[in-house]
Parts: C-alpha cells; structure tokens; sequence
C-alpha cells in the first residue's frame, strides 16, 4: 500500500465512524511558536463542525479515488508543480508550530487543558485577535486526525461594527460580542504522527520553514558541487534565499537520478537536446556548463531534475516536471 492509498484508507476510517467526537484548539501568537488553548464549545456548536470536516476529509477521499487525475501523495522532498496533490512532509528539521499537534495529542484524556492553568480561551483574559491558527481534532480513541487552519483577520468581526441578525420573526438586532468565523477548510493533516500539507502556500509563509529550505538547498549546492558539472557553482548560492528556487534545490538533493550519470554523459546530453543545445554556455574544453543567467540556472535545475524526456511511442520530447515512476 503506498502514501496515497493509506492515507486515503485513514481518512475513510474517520468518515465511517459511528460515533465520532470533535475538539477545537487554538494556537496563540507568538514568538515562542504559539500557545495552544482549548476552546470551550457548547454542546450545539459541535454538530455543524462535526459535518463541515467530515464532508471535506470525505471530499479529500473521493479526490483521491480519481485514477491518474486524482489528488496524489508525494514526499515534500520531492514536490514538483502538479496542482493534485498533498505533501508528506519528509523533511528532518520541522517548524515549530509542529510542536502543537504533539501536545494537543499526548494530553486528550487528561487535565491538562483546564481553565484553572491557563490552558482554556478565557475571554476575560484571551483576546480573539491574537488566535494564529485553529487545530480540530476529530474522532475517537481509536481512530483520530488533526486538522490545522491558519486564521486571518477577515474572520474576526468586532462588535463596534454594525451586524444585523435575527431577532425574532420580523425584527433585526446587533451583534453584542466579537465573534471569529471558523470554516472547514483544510491546510494541513496530522495523521499518524505525520504531517501532511494541503495548502503549500500556507506552509511556506513561516519563517522558520524558510530556514528549512535554506539549510536543504545548501545541502544541495553541496552534492551538485561534486558532480562537477558548473564552473561557477557560487552563481547558484545568491538565489538560496528564494523560497521557490531553493526548494527546487532541496528536492534534487534526495530525488534526482542524474547523479549516477557520468557527468561526460550529462553534458553530451545537453549539446545534444533539441530544446537545451542552445541554452548553455560551456568552458573552452567544453567539460564544464558555465551559469550565465537566470534561465540557463532555472534550465539547470530541471536537468538535475531529470525533467526533459522522450516518448517511446512518439519519439517526441517533453518537458515534465511531475513525474509518477512506473
């Protein structure tokens, strides 16, 4: 059973549990990776929660179940630009808001989220405002997962604007409180101790993500400097501190299989290739590519990733980035 197939078979677990108990957590702002407080609900303000996630992770599920076209697991490491897919993140340094998964799981059937030790949301002394992120846990003893939703601050609505609701049957009234709007939408999923990112985005907008990267890609410029293949490998250096270029970076250090080709061969390749015979530079000996611009490094790049391929049956080349292997 691969990555796709289990995760699919754990979602439709939690979807076909007979009794299933939902629990929301709040990460705080700040510095420290955010505070994690529980979220008294009443006991009518669990149903709808309950049905809007499960009809999502069961959406996931059916996505999932679309052959080819369907939502795919991949390893972050090796995340290409398929719009399909969710991302096991394999990396071994984490962001530290991970750590809120791992508290809220090792202490559910205890007291440690008690008002008494500051662990509840008291509006008394917690401020609305300052809730980064919404993590729902859903299920039961056995079976259990963990969704997490970066919060914005369109979803906070204050009293001191003006909200008219429902009174009675012909009469409108105001909003006496603040109230913060939660949908069911899905960023990331906590499932089996592993974490699973639906919303890339979302993922790259933290700082400490960019470090992850950053330390991955210079990894990375390091096994390219032994092939080599460039003669100004440095060149490659200044863009590490792109978030875009240098998770492309990172992902050719664990998955690409151009490193077990000679590197006489990989430049044969490149002088040869209709689409890449033209796109380098090469030293006098013509034994080294020379990185002139920012194309011919982006055209590296998707060499290393092994990206320019042929049909067998048309004899045509193509240039793809998501790659399933056979």
């Amino acid at each position: 059973m691969n990555k796709t197939e289990e995760l699919k078979a754990k979602l439709q677990t939690i979807v076909d549990l007979q009794a299933i108990g939902i629990q929301v957590f709040f990460i705080m702002k700040g510095d420290d990776g955010g505070v994690v407080k529980k979220a008294n609900l009443a006991n009518g303000a669990t149903d709808g929660l309950r049905k809007a996630h499960l009809d999502n992770i069961g959406q996931l599920v059916s996505m999932m179940e679309e052959g080819l076209d369907g939502l795919t697991v991949l390893n972050l490491s090796a995340a290409d630009d398929r719009k399909s897919a969710i991302y096991r993140y394999d990396l071994d340094d984490r962001p530290q808001f991970f750590d809120a998964f791992k508290e809220i799981e090792d202490h559910q059937y205890d007291d440690y989220f008690t008002k008494e030790n500051g662990r509840f949301f008291v509006f008394s002394k917690d401020d609305l405002s300052q809730i980064d992120a919404f993590v729902i846990h859903i299920g039961n003893a056995d079976n259990s997962l963990m969704i997490y939703r970066k919060n914005y601050s369109v979803n906070l609505f204050k009293r001191d604007k003006i909200f008219l609701v429902k009174k009675d049957d012909t009469r409108f009234d105001t909003m006496k409180d603040d109230f913060i709007r939660l949908d069911a939408k899905i960023d990331f999923l906590y499932v089996n101790d592993e974490v699973y990112i639906y919303n890339l985005d979302v993922l790259e907008r933290f700082g400490d993500f960019h470090q992850i990267i950053t330390k991955e890609a210079t990894a990375s410029l390091e096994d390219i400097d032994t092939l080599g293949l460039v003669f100004n490998i440095d060149i490659l250096s200044g863009r590490v501190d792109d978030l875009r270029f240098a998770r492309k970076l990172a992902k050719i250090s664990k998955d690409s299989p151009v490193f077990k080709v000679p590197q006489a061969d990989i430049i044969e390749f490149t002088k040869k290739h209709p689409f890449l015979k033209d796109k380098f530079k090469y030293t006098a000996d013509g034994s080294q590519i020379e990185l002139s611009s920012k194309l011919s490094q982006d055209n590296f790049i998707k060499l290393l990733n092994d990206d320019f391929l042929r049909s067998e049956l048309t004899k045509i080349d193509y240039e793809s980035p998501a790659k399933n292997r056979l």
